[in-house]
């Protein structure tokens, strides 16, 4: 797990993450300046106890660069076929099986696809276009693959945990945090995937 000096903070309005620390007063009264968060990009003022309670990436921050859900769900198809025909064939003495970075990352591109999934069918379900019973299902798949995950992680020594805070951290242990794991986690990967590829394109 990466040493990091600082809690990103995100802006509740835009996808911004350059906050800064300001003194607030409050208006028409003679009391001390508040502490107050502000957003760079779009200016909007908060204070620290209006925060989300569970500091993470949300959908946009973390799924914008990620495939289509129907690309997704074809490659996690094949790559499941993959690891099966490596294990089978490890059996057989052809081989070794997937390492456990490899079965990592599977599991975390499919807890980021089926949270992904789970979202957009909560949202079709609030417009009316679904029953909502489809919703709830989603979500319940989308939690047991989280919590697949972050038990993964655990049973492996955080070796692959790459976000700011480990998977035994208090705030994950809901059925919401167990998903904004995945969330911070997948982005933690997507910015060690360029920063891998920009290294290969500087050679």
């Amino acid at each position: 797990m990466h040493d990091h000096d600082h809690l990103v903070i995100h802006c509740p309005r835009c996808p911004s993450h350059e906050v800064e620390a300001q003194l607030d007063p409050p208006a028409g009264t003679s009391s001390p300046a508040v502490a107050a968060l502000a957003c760079v990009l779009c200016g909007h003022r908060w204070h620290p106890g209006e925060l989300p309670q569970i500091l993470a990436p949300d959908y946009d921050q973390a799924y914008a660069a990620a495939p289509a859900l129907a690309e997704e769900e074809l490659t996690l198809a094949m790559w499941a076929e993959g690891i099966n025909l490596r294990a089978q064939a490890a059996r057989d003495g052809n081989g070794p099986a997937v390492d456990h970075g490899g079965y990592r990352l599977f599991y975390l591109r499919q807890a980021a696809y089926l949270d992904r999934a789970a979202h957009a069918t909560q949202v079709a379900a609030h417009g009316g276009l679904i029953d909502p019973e489809h919703a709830t299902d989603a979500a319940d798949a989308a939690v047991m693959a989280a919590d697949l995950l972050l038990h993964l992680d655990l049973d492996l020594g955080e070796v692959h945990v790459e976000g700011l805070l480990g998977p035994d951290s208090p705030q994950w242990q809901s059925p919401e945090g167990l998903r904004a794991y995945v969330r911070q986690e997948y982005v933690a990967w997507q910015e060690w995937e360029n920063t891998a590829r920009r290294a290969r394109r500087d050679r």
